[in-house]
């Protein structure tokens, strides 16, 4: 049995310190280092072979030691000593982001289309420039010195697991190896101007993510060379990012495991840990984030226990594995105080682990597509000032948040996982502009087999045309703009809104024709003038509406045996209850809950899973609040494939009563403080 099957409490003590100063990381203790993983109940620390610095933590010959570490075999001992506790140790090694070998061979440097280095340019803000070095992975000579430091490090050191952080893409590369790539692969060369309406720029930027993905599969190989049973994680929080990172499926293809480390929040890591649970290879996948409030850039500033609590509890309601991040003092030094609140996080949630079993129950599935982590209203622009905004990840947090609300059970399908849609009531595409073919013709099918669909803003006009005959014609020129309810669509909308006194909506919307003569909801309205104007307006305030159109905003169709809802907006981005409550309403013509339904609060998450002969149900008090509140007792109602004849709480198995009404089971809860699990067998 691989180690990360069995492990769920993770720790990473950040590294990434200089050595200009001889003190730096000279006070550094490996038995004080492992006391406090001791203290905090580890099972699986990551430790640094080296950093984004590119000094090596061992006496290497390819690279340069760190002088903390030069003759002393500190770091051999902290492993020793962490494999003498029985925990499983996972090596941490920097690629890409190298400044040693940036200094020591500037031929190797990522370049920008004005042949400046990265560290040339400061403001291209954190981790993109200025104190980082980037070198390129198509560089031969980098790839040569990796094989030498893989070599090296595999034989120095016994390890179970290897991270390799920072594999993608900081920036447009543009430096001599990916000019002579692109040339000898397609005949081309790169375009210069980042446009998403351009095949020249689709096709480089589809050979960005080919590229960092075999960059990803070679490294990957050549470590299982020396090392077969290691496990390999790439770092993969980019499945979120945006396009400049270059990063698709094919990063973790190269996982055993897939996990990374994010920042934004309790709904961004629900949703990103369904994603990493339906991407993995094996299980479980691992979140992870930093212990400092709110990332690492505050340095002594720590998260509440409550909160560190949050986010482990919503990982192991995901069945995933958490790891807490800590960064290390310049001295070398660890505050052991840390370590003790993050065994008091730890120790709490022990008693669950046995629990952690089973698939995740879906009636729905948010699709997300790889290729269209981009605006489709973004104009032509140069590399380095191209627009990086993410609108389908502001769309998919959205829609999250609803579906959550619903309490319509719900997972999170990376695009090349669309084989899974089979058995979901309803799949959403929320502002995806691009899709591949493959995958356009398999949500055709779905649709046609008796699927239900939702999409919404700019996505593929290809398989909208195609499912509801919609052809666009472009998009509004004005950002804010109006949704008018028709005869027919009046009932999805409160009272107050109507064709006079339409929706609001902060953003374009996607004009089209309706050329099949399908079903219209709501039609689009623009206002008296454009925004974009200042000098010309109707209400110095605001920009009311006041020009009615024929462009449908809300179409409602049919294809083959199932059902297709288009947006002209993707509303669901919206956060006033008036427009969420259209979404909600609309969502309900196409599935309704059915296996999952309770009184609880918004605020409480309920993730089910099916194990056997039993569902083990899942409550998270997801508040936003300090302190967090406790939710007072709340009735849950399961309808289930099969009569269950008990109900108990977890981890002390207590038993619950229930009743049976109209197929479902339904009993009451405890009060819910943070975390509380049941088992229905």
């Amino acid at each position: 049995m691989a180690w990360y099957t069995k492990s769920f409490r993770r720790n990473l003590v950040d590294m990434h310190i200089d050595d200009w100063d001889e003190a730096f990381l000279r006070d550094f203790d490996p038995q004080l280092y492992v006391d406090c993983l001791k203290t905090a109940r580890i099972q699986s620390p990551m430790i640094y072979l080296q950093s984004h610095v590119g000094l090596c933590n061992w006496d290497t010959a390819s690279g340069r030691t760190h002088r903390a570490f030069a003759g002393n075999r500190k770091l051999h001992r902290l492993f020793d000593l962490c494999h003498e506790a029985g925990m499983d140790v996972v090596a941490y090694y920097s690629l890409i982001y190298n400044n040693w070998a940036y200094d020591a061979h500037p031929d190797w440097r990522m370049l920008h289309r004005d042949g400046s280095p990265s560290r040339a340019d400061p403001a291209q803000g954190f981790m993109s420039g200025g104190r980082y070095g980037h070198v390129c992975p198509n560089q031969p000579g980098y790839r040569t010195f990796l094989q030498q430091q893989f070599a090296e490090f595999c034989t120095e050191f016994t390890f179970e697991g290897l991270f390799l952080d920072m594999t993608f893409w900081p920036m447009v590369c543009m430096c001599d190896a990916c000019r002579q790539r692109y040339r000898s692969e397609t005949g081309c060369e790169i375009p210069e101007k980042v446009d998403w309406q351009d095949e020249a720029w689709l096709r480089f930027q589809a050979a960005r993510q080919n590229w960092i993905g075999e960059f990803a599969a070679w490294c990957t190989a050549k470590i299982k060379e020396i090392r077969p049973a290691v496990s390999i994680e790439h770092q993969f929080s980019t499945v979120c990012h945006d396009w400049r990172f270059g990063v698709d499926e094919k990063v973790n293809l190269a996982n055993d495991y897939a996990g990374g480390d994010l920042y934004g929040g309790h709904l961004q890591q629900s949703y990103i840990c369904k994603i990493y649970r339906e991407a993995t290879r094996h299980q479980p996948f691992e979140y992870m984030t930093s212990r400092c409030d709110p990332a690492l850039r505050v340095h002594t500033t720590t998260k509440t226990l409550e909160d560190l609590m949050l986010h482990n509890y919503l990982t192991l309601a995901h069945h995933g594995a958490f790891l807490v991040i800590d960064a290390i003092d310049p001295a070398g030094t660890i505050n052991p105080a840390v370590y003790e609140r993050i065994g008091q996080v730890f120790a709490a949630s022990i008693p669950y682990e046995p629990f952690l079993t089973g698939s995740l129950v879906s009636e729905a599935a948010l699709v997300m597509s790889y290729d269209s982590k981009f605006s489709a209203a973004a104009l032509p622009a140069d590399h380095d000032a191209a627009e990086r905004s993410h609108p389908q990840l502001k769309a998919q947090l959205g829609m999250a948040s609803l579906l959550q609300a619903m309490r319509l059970t719900y997972t999170v399908l990376p695009g090349n996982r669309l084989d899974r849609l089979s058995g979901k009531k309803l799949a959403l595409l929320t502002d995806a502009p691009r899709l591949r073919p493959e995958q356009i013709d398999q949500l055709e099918r779905y649709v046609a087999d008796g699927g239900s669909l939702y999409l919404s803003g700019a996505t593929d006009e290809r398989l909208v045309e195609r499912l509801l005959g919609l052809r666009r014609v472009g998009l509004s020129r004005e950002t804010s703009t109006y949704v008018a309810p028709t005869q027919d669509g009046q009932r999805f909308f409160a009272p107050e809104y109507s064709a006079r006194y339409p929706l609001s909506f902060e953003g374009r919307q996607v004009l089209v024709e309706n050329r099949r003569q399908q079903q219209v909801l709501a039609t689009i309205t623009l206002p008296y003038t454009d925004p974009a104007d200042p000098a010309t307006f109707a209400s110095i305030h605001s920009s009311p509406p006041g020009r009615a159109t024929e462009y449908p905003a809300i179409v409602l169709g049919r294809y083959g045996q199932g059902r297709v809802l288009w947006l002209s907006c993707p509303l669901e981005t919206q956060p006033q209850e008036p427009i969420r409550a259209v979404v909600r309403q609309l969502l309900e013509q196409l599935a309704r809950p059915e296996i999952v339904d309770s009184d609880a609060p918004a605020c409480v998450e309920l993730t089910l899973f099916e194990d056997d002969n039993r569902h083990i149900l899942h409550c998270v008090n997801v508040q936003a609040s300090h302190p967090i509140w406790p939710v007072a007792p709340f009735t849950v109602r399961l309808k289930l494939d099969r009569s269950p004849h008990r109900v108990r709480r977890a981890p002390d198995l207590t038993d619950v009563p229930f009743s049976m009404a109209d197929g479902a089971i339904c009993f009451q809860t405890a009060e819910l403080r943070l975390f509380d699990t049941y088992l229905i067998d």
